[in-house]
C-alpha cells in the first residue's frame, strides 16, 4: 500500500501557516500466496492465508512557523487482518529514492530525522519523521497529538529508503482476526525559514504473512 504525503505551507496576513500533511490511501492491499497447498501444513488452510491492510486516511498536520521551532504531531492508524496462525509483519518504508520532503515549486527540502528505528532521536527545526510506541527503540510512550507545540520529548526516525531495509513496526506470532491495528505517529517541526511551497513525499507500508 501506498500512501503521499503533502506539506504544504502558505501566507495569510503575515502569518506563516505550514498546512495538510496527508497519509492518502491508495493501491490494492497487501497479498499473500493463497493458492492450494502453500504455507505450513496446519497452519495454512486453503484460501486462509490471504492477508489485507488498510489505513486511516488523511492525516493533517498544521504547523504554524513562529521564533524557535514550532511542532505538531499526528497519527496514522494501520490494521491487518489475516487468518494465517503464524501472524504477519508489517513494515513501513519510504517509496522513492530521497527520505525527505520535496518543495514542488521552488525545490526546497524538509529533511528526514537524523534518528533510526533502532536509535531514534528528537526532531530538530525543518525536519519530520514517524516513531511507533513499543516498538524498536522507540520507548514505551505514550504519544499524544501535539498541535504547534516545542520540540517534544518524544524521539522520531527517518524513514528508510526503499532500496534499503525497511522497518518493522508490528508482528504478530498468531492470527489476526479481527484486525490488529497499529498507530504510526507523524512529527512535523518548522521555524520561520522555511521556504513556502508543497512539500511532498511517500510512505510505503507493507503487510506480509509470517
Amino acid at each position: 500500500m501506498v500512501h503521499t504525503i503533502t506539506l504544504s505551507r502558505r501566507l495569510k496576513t503575515l502569518i506563516v501557516v505550514l498546512a495538510a500533511i496527508g497519509v492518502c490511501a491508495s493501491g490494492a492491499p497487501a497479498q499473500a500466496d493463497n493458492t492450494y497447498g502453500s504455507g505450513t501444513y496446519g497452519s495454512c488452510t486453503y484460501n486462509s492465508c490471504g492477508i489485507s491492510l488498510t489505513s486511516g486516511g488523511n492525516v493533517s498536520v498544521n504547523v504554524t512557523p513562529a521564533a524557535g521551532v514550532t511542532c505538531t504531531l499526528s497519527s496514522d492508524t494501520v490494521s491487518v487482518l489475516t487468518d494465517s496462525s503464524t501472524g504477519y509483519t508489517l513494515q513501513i518504508t519510504d517509496t522513492d529514492t530521497t527520505n525527505d520532503l520535496t518543495g514542488a515549486v521552488h525545490g526546497g527540502t524538509i529533511a528526514a530525522a537524523a534518528g533510526t528505528a533502532a536509535s531514534p532521536l528528537a526532531l530538530t527545526a525543518n525536519t519530520w519523521g514517524y516513531r511507533v510506541d513499543g516498538m524498536n527503540g522507540f520507548g514505551a510512550g505514550p504519544t499524544s497529538a501535539e498541535s504547534n507545540g516545542a520540540i517534544p520529548a518524544a524521539t522520531f526516525a527517518g524513514l528508510p529508503l526503499i532500496s534499503g531495509q525497511p522497518d518493522t513496526i508490528a508482528s504478530t506470532t498468531t492470527a489476526a482476526d479481527p484486525a490488529i491495528t497499529t498507530t504510526v505517529w507523524y512529527g512535523v517541526c518548522a521555524n520561520t525559514n522555511l521556504v513556502t511551497d508543497t512539500y511532498i513525499g511517500s510512505v510505503t507500508y507493507t503487510a506480509l504473512v509470517n
